[in-house]
C-alpha cells in the first residue's frame, strides 16, 4: 500500500494511491461542510476524518474535541479500575493499587500517563516523520498522534461495560478469574491502542498523497515510520503510568 517510486522533491503529487471514497463521501469532502461530531468521525466517517486532519485550518476546532474524548476514555477506565481496587478482596489487588485512595488517583494517573507520554514523544514523532520524507508540520504530527489516542479511547469506552461487569462479578464473589482483573485493567489500554496505531497508519497513508516530498523514500517507509512511533510510545507510557501511580498513591 505504501510502496512508492523514487520521486524528486520538485515532482508532482500524488505519491500514493488512496482508496477512493463513495460518491456521497466524495461530494462531502469537497463541499466544505461543518466538521461532524468526533465520535462520528472516529467510528463511521474515516474519509472525512482524513480530510479534516490534513487541513491545518480545521485543527484548532478538532484538537480540543479529540483531547476531550481521549481524557474521557482514559479517566473513565481509571475510575472503573479504582472501584475494583477499592472493593475487591485484598488478595486480588496488587500492593501498587492499595496505596492511598485508588478511586481518586487512578483516573488521574491513567490520563496523565498516556497523554503525558504522548507529549513527551511528540518531538520524536516529528523527527521520525521528517526522516521518512513527509514534510508535515508539528501541528499535523500532533493531530495524527492524538488521532491514535482518540481511537484507542473510543474502543476503551466500548470495552468498558464488559470489563466493569467482570469487576462487579469478581466483587460479588463469582468465579471469573478475579486474580486477573486488575492486571487486565492495566493491559487493556495498551491492547486497544493497537487499533489506534492502525488508525495512525491509515492517516499517514492518506497524508502521503498530499504532503510535499523532502527526499526519495524506500518501499515500506510508512510501516517503519508507524512502528517507530509505536515503539517509542510503548516504551514511555508504562513507565509514566508506574511513576505517576506511585506518586499519586502516596499523596492521596
Amino acid at each position: 500500500m505504501d510502496t512508492l517510486n523514487p520521486v524528486a522533491p520538485s515532482s508532482p503529487l500524488p505519491l500514493i494511491t488512496v482508496p477512493s471514497a463513495s460518491n456521497s463521501e466524495a461530494r462531502e469532502l469537497d463541499s466544505g461542510l461543518p466538521i461532524p461530531g468526533i465520535l462520528d468521525l472516529v467510528l463511521r466517517r474515516e474519509q472525512r476524518f482524513n480530510q479534516v486532519l490534513r487541513e491545518e485550518s480545521a485543527l484548532p476546532e478538532l484538537l480540543p474535541r479529540m483531547l476531550g474524548l481521549s481524557v474521557l476514555g482514559l479517566a473513565t477506565h481509571g475510575a472503573v479500575l479504582g472501584l475494583g481496587a477499592r472493593f475487591l478482596p485484598p488478595e486480588f489487588v496488587p500492593a501498587w493499587f492499595q496505596s492511598g485512595v485508588p478511586l481518586a488517583w487512578l483516573p488521574v494517573a491513567f490520563t496523565g500517563a498516556f497523554l503525558g507520554a504522548l507529549c513527551v514523544c511528540l518531538p520524536s514523532f516529528y523527527f521520525y516523520t521528517q526522516l521518512a520524507g513527509l514534510d508535515a508540520s508539528f501541528r499535523l504530527v500532533t493531530a495524527q498522534a492524538l488521532r491514535g489516542q482518540t481511537t484507542a479511547s473510543v474502543l476503551l469506552l466500548g470495552a468498558l461495560p464488559f470489563y466493569a461487569a467482570w469487576v462487579l462479578g469478581s466483587v460479588l464473589g463469582l468465579p471469573f478469574a478475579p486474580d486477573w482483573v486488575m492486571g487486565m485493567g492495566v493491559v487493556l489500554p495498551f491492547f486497544v491502542g493497537l487499533w489506534g496505531v492502525a488508525a495512525v497508519y491509515r492517516g499517514f497513508v492518506h497524508l502521503a498523497g498530499h504532503l510535499p516530498v523532502t527526499h526519495q523514500r524506500r518501499a515500506g517507509f510508512l510501516r517503519r515510520l508507524v512502528l517507530a512511533w509505536g515503539a517509542v510510545y510503548t516504551a514511555v507510557a508504562p513507565v509514566a503510568l508506574w511513576r505517576l501511580g506511585e506518586a499519586f498513591g502516596k499523596w492521596s
